[in-house]
């Protein structure tokens, strides 16, 4: 795949998919936000030859799952709280929609849990790419695959959402 500027035909063909990944693992947008540019940035930098455009794609996810791992572990990100949390820590109200209370969820969902639930409910992607992109086998992104189902699914039972969903 050719390209004169490969960091902006990432961006503007995979942008939002990549924002949308980091989102789902930070749980927070302006995290996700920097985590993105990031991204686009060090592609920008250091330009690279990938096969097609699905290459390009698993680079990138593969990239914000990574530096989101790597932000999640940092002191900083562990000891912050968001203006939400400490102004308005019992803001949601009862208007919120079911999907938005399982998107929330997920993103709540541990680690290793919310990234494979991403990849494969959100994007589409086989057991067998996930465990490419991630560097993990095949049984490993299955088995958490089948555990982040179950406790997803626990919880929204708990929850009561799928009730309002039925």
């Amino acid at each position: 795949m050719q390209c004169e500027n490969i960091a902006l035909y990432a961006f503007r063909k995979f942008g939002d998919t990549a924002l949308q990944a980091a989102f789902c693992c930070l749980g927070n947008r302006a995290d996700a936000e920097d985590v993105a540019q990031e991204i686009f940035f060090a592609l920008h930098r250091n330009p690279r030859e990938f096969q097609d455009d699905e290459h390009l794609k698993a680079y990138i996810l593969r990239s914000v799952i990574n530096r989101c791992k790597n932000l999640r572990g940092s002191i900083w990100h562990r000891m912050r709280v968001s203006f939400e949390e400490a102004v308005l820590p019992q803001q949601a109200g009862p208007d919120e929609s079911g999907l938005q209370e399982i998107i929330r969820m997920i993103r709540a969902l541990p680690p290793p849990y919310n990234a494979v639930l991403y990849l494969h409910d959100y994007e589409g992607y086989t057991i067998r790419e996930i465990a490419e992109m991630l560097g993990r086998s095949e049984n490993t992104v299955s088995t958490q695959l089948r555990r982040g189902h179950r406790k997803l699914q626990a919880e929204l039972t708990d929850s009561g959402v799928i009730h309002e969903l039925l």
